[in-house]
């Protein structure tokens, strides 16, 4: 007996649902792996310790290799004039926060970048071995709930050991990279007479807002006597716990030191809270509209063309800048060293909002 034409039908509907033929597989998979590529892809540009392990699954970076051979730059053709006479005008020590496990790693490769053009540099942490530029803080802990606590300490040795050497205290992390020519550049146009610190300004908390401690702030000498014999001595602020950055802004505002623009004059950014493409891009942490004292620019008004600072960059990133930035150069073309009305001075007084 013959079947009706829409009996048959159904019955290879059935079929095909009932069995799942390789092609409805082959579109689930699909449609998961998509997924789950998407998800990575979203984690990675987030997180960027995330990025960090994956890549160090997949290959390994000798980075002991590499932060050697950034200190040799006899094969390049540059001019350091102007830069070397900044560094003895405009002295700069920088303390930068880091830990134990990453002075055989990651410290090698700051050290040997952006951190030897400091005057002087500190690394702050906890350790037992002694080195001229370690600065041990056992005493107080290791953690990023100590983070106040090792700044005023690095902050407060700075004000007994160095406050007559140096004009300028730069605060950064182990994973901030920073222009040391541009800081000079910028923090030239400056008093170090009268007490002020600049970096990215957020506008919360405090009258004043406070400098985000991942793109570094730099303070000058008044403010680190200021800070110490007032902000310090009268518990201004948290000894230790807290958001670092907001505490040792509460303190520098009680000690009256002021608020230092650190934007160019078309009010582009110079210190960064994230890594450089995310500003690029536009696509910065969604707190950042909330708390930018100056509001968040992307594509060219992102970033100033004598940018300060990035945070958030891991050591493969940051021999990756610093060979783009300092060993890479575009034949013909070459920036200013004239542009003297490029940081305009300009000072903010309290109002949050």
């Amino acid at each position: 007996m013959r079947l009706d034409s829409r009996v048959m039908k159904s019955r290879i509907k059935h079929f095909v649902w009932k069995h799942k033929p390789f092609w409805r597989l082959y579109m689930r998979n699909l449609v998961i792996m998509t997924a789950v590529a998407m998800c990575s892809v979203f984690i990675a540009c987030l997180d960027e310790d995330f990025t960090s392990k994956v890549r160090g699954y997949v290959w390994k970076i000798d980075m002991k290799t590499l932060a050697e051979q950034y200190k040799d730059e006899s094969s390049l053709y540059i001019d350091k004039t102007h830069a070397d006479l900044l560094f003895q005008k405009v002295k700069v020590l920088c303390f930068i926060l880091t830990t134990e496990g990453k002075l055989a790693g990651k410290a090698q490769i700051v050290n040997n970048t952006w951190a030897r053009r400091c005057n002087k540099v500190l690394y702050v942490l906890c350790t037992k071995h002694k080195a001229p530029d370690l600065l041990s803080t056992c005493s107080i802990g290791e953690s990023k709930y100590h983070l106040t606590g090792k700044v005023r300490h690095a902050l407060t040795h700075s004000y007994e050991h160095y406050m007559q050497n140096y004009d300028w205290f730069l605060k950064a992390d182990d994973d901030t990279y920073v222009i040391m020519e541009n800081l000079r550049y910028l923090l030239s146009h400056y008093p170090t007479n009268k007490a002020g610190y600049l970096g990215y300004h957020f506008k919360v908390h405090l009258d004043q807002g406070y400098m985000s401690g991942g793109a570094g702030y730099v303070i000058n000498r008044q403010a680190l006597k200021q800070v110490v014999e007032q902000g310090f001595q009268h518990n201004s602020c948290l000894e230790d716990g807290g958001d670092e950055d907001v505490e040792i802004g509460r303190c520098l505002q009680s000690s009256n030191v002021q608020v230092f623009s650190s934007l160019d004059k078309y009010d582009r950014e110079t210190f960064h809270t994230d890594k450089p493409w995310q500003h690029v891009w536009g696509i910065p942490p969604g707190y950042l509209n909330l708390y930018s004292k100056n509001g968040v620019r992307k594509g060219a008004d992102c970033c100033s063309q004598f940018t300060v600072s990035y945070h958030h960059v891991d050591a493969a990133t940051m021999a990756f800048m610093e060979h783009m930035l300092y060993r890479t150069s575009v034949y013909g073309r070459h920036g200013l060293t004239n542009a003297t009305d490029i940081f305009p001075p300009r000072y903010h007084r309290g109002s949050q909002g």
